[in-house]
């Protein structure tokens, strides 16, 4: 969660950069034209990228590749910015928040390195490119080879290239009488070669699918397809059909729409076209294909970085439904954390800390609905000792009835009414790409629901902003560090436990950021309730860490939501949180808030 929102002035600059000198050159090729050659000696325009990937990690291109979901990983071609160099492309493609780009044989490497990404790199020079496309957290998905000679020498110089690049899998459309040297290629180096499917005027032995499983006969699991729904389309072909006949076989998919089917239809944005591109997801999740290369193709509109970027929102919508089926299936099989992992001399600490009377009587018997579904690959260890201590606070106070459930249906509307608020307990990851559950979640708050957040809760559902700005936050930059916990409203009913004494306390301080997509926490919309003093900070000098302009550093706060009523405390890391009697009993304030029992004002701090 550490790579969070790194975007910096050099970055800004080097994306405008960037699309100045995409903008004419693609022009060119959009007309046509061909450019001028260039003089000996003479290097392209370059775009010199940051030491550090820019991409966000929440984005649904990235999300549906994560090893418990979709396992499909997406990335670019690297020539769709013709021109540019793969150094460059590599950086074009962080910022389009892909981490996977399609490597071209004759593509050149970068400004420096005026050679073409072949079997001619010296190993210092592959080394280079190497060190470049890590420092961008960009790797080379596929390896695309323009053409494949007959000799055992070239051959093997290829696979030992793609090896070297930490490519999966070679792209090419050999002659099929090579097919079972490259086999043995591929067994050996641990490369996997895909037949580059394309129209039948183009790749003949490769134009359909049926020829492609021709090709494929006889030969090793090492020997698969890329295929391209462009192609299939302009022939005629339905995608979906087409990938039900290859099932396991196929390696790699080229995602290009089309306007329509059929000779006469032409490339257009991804999820625009022809309606078979759209169901294209559903097939390959319902055939169980994973994991997959998906190369978002561009359409050839003036504009690369544009047309990419409308691709890939186009993807992420085409891609919704999908996900959605797949993390409902994770959050159906995800039980809440046992507290029976918290060790005896841990329980006795939290059993002496927690409040056993509630800070007022309830109106009326509470339901507290209780997840900590992860859907990332960070899960919070504290998780089952706030658990334990949220199930105690409950059942010793009569504050509330602990219901804990991941089980997504309760948060649809016929489900999440008979619950008088939802507390997430340290949730990670893409939690709500369900378009059914986000307008029943925001629905039920503004009309009078609670929502209390934990820790990591500002880490879920990134990709949906109406759920960062309802709980007040989304991702920051943190670690564990000492610091002074400031008291920031002494009056606040819920800040009743500190008796308006700040303390030191050792914890994971999130530090929201004050700009960029993520920049959500601010004073003008929330009433704080704690905060870390920025004075007392950054005491790990071998470590800085963001620091905002105005130093506030806000922890915990309240705010109302339409008629609705949101907490949040964004400590909680440790497994010592319920151990401190302050705390605990903080935070049993803030749920009887949400509940609607506990009357506090919610003015933004601000004001």
């Amino acid at each position: 969660m550490d790579k969070s929102i790194r975007v910096t002035v050099l970055a800004a600059l080097t994306l405008a950069l960037a699309l100045a000198v995409i903008a004419p050159v693609d022009g060119l090729a959009q007309a046509g034209a061909r450019p001028a050659a260039r003089k000996a000696g003479q290097r392209r325009a370059a775009v010199a990228p940051p030491s550090i990937s820019t991409r966000v990690t929440w984005r649904m291109r990235t999300v549906v590749g994560h090893q418990d979901l979709l396992q499909w990983r997406v990335g670019i071609p690297a020539n769709a910015f013709p021109r540019l160099t793969l150094w460059d492309a590599a950086f074009m493609a962080d910022e389009l928040g892909v981490g996977f780009i399609e490597a071209f044989s004759n593509q050149q490497v970068s400004p420096q390195i005026e050679k073409n990404l072949d079997p001619g790199l010296t190993p210092e020079e592959m080394k280079a490119v190497s060190d470049r496309l890590r420092s961008l957290s960009v790797r080379v998905a596929a390896y695309h080879v323009e053409k494949i000679g007959g000799d055992a020498a070239s051959q093997r110089k290829l696979f030992e290239l793609a090896k070297g690049l930490d490519a999966g899998m070679i792209v090419a459309a050999p002659d099929p009488a090579l097919l079972p040297e490259l086999d043995k290629l591929a067994n050996e180096f641990e490369v996997n070669l895909a037949l580059r499917g394309g129209a039948r005027g183009e790749t003949p032995a490769y134009g359909d699918p049926k020829a492609l499983l021709a090709a494929l006969e006889g030969r090793s699991p090492r020997i698969g397809v890329r295929a391209d729904t462009g192609a299939w389309l302009q022939e005629g072909i339905n995608p979906a059909e087409a990938l039900s006949m290859l099932k396991g076989r196929l390696l790699a998919v080229n995602l290009r729409d089309r306007s329509a089917a059929g000779a006469h239809g032409r490339d257009v944005t991804l999820g625009s076209g022809a309606a078979a591109v759209s169901r294209l997801f559903g097939e390959m999740y319902r055939l169980g294909l994973k994991p997959l290369y998906l190369n978002v193709a561009p359409t050839g509109m003036v504009n690369g970085y544009v047309d990419l970027s409308r691709s890939l929102d186009g993807f992420e919508k085409a891609v919704q439904p999908v996900l959605t089926e797949q993390v409902d299936v994770v959050a159906r099989n995800t039980p809440i954390k046992s507290t029976g992992v918290v060790p005896s001399e841990d329980r006795e600490k939290i059993e002496a800390a927690l409040p056993r009377q509630a800070q007022v009587k309830p109106k009326k018997p509470r339901k507290l609905l209780i997840m900590d579904l992860c859907v990332a690959n960070y899960v919070h260890a504290s998780i089952p000792w706030a658990n334990l201590a949220l199930e105690l606070m409950g059942k010793w106070t009569g504050a509330y009835e602990p219901v804990f459930s991941n089980d997504l249906n309760n948060l649809k509307w016929d489900q999440i009414r008979q619950y008088d608020a939802v507390f997430l307990n340290n949730t990670v990851g893409e939690l709500f790409p369900d378009p059914v559950i986000r307008e029943s979640l925001l629905r039920y708050v503004r009309e009078g629901g609670g929502l209390g957040g934990f820790h990591g809760a500002s880490y879920a559902s990134r990709n949906w902003p109406e759920f960062s700005e309802m709980l007040g936050a989304s991702d920051a930059p943190h670690r564990i560090e000492p610091g002074r916990l400031k008291v920031d409203d002494p009056d606040s009913p819920i800040n009743a436990a500190f008796g308006g004494k700040d303390m030191d306390y050792t914890e994971e301080y999130y530090r929201f950021p004050h700009s960029g997509p993520t920049a959500v926490y601010s004073r003008e919309k929330l009433h704080v309730l704690l905060s870390v003093d920025a004075g007392n900070t950054d005491m790990i000098a071998a470590r800085p860490l963001y620091v905002r302009p105005d130093h506030d550093h806000g922890l915990a706060w309240i705010k109302s939501y339409g008629k609705g009523r949101v907490f949040h405390n964004a400590m909680g890391h440790t497994t010592e949180f319920f151990m401190t009697p302050q705390l605990a009993r903080h935070v049993l304030a803030g749920i009887q808030f949400i509940l609607g029992d506990l009357e506090a004002d919610t003015t933004p701090s601000a004001r």
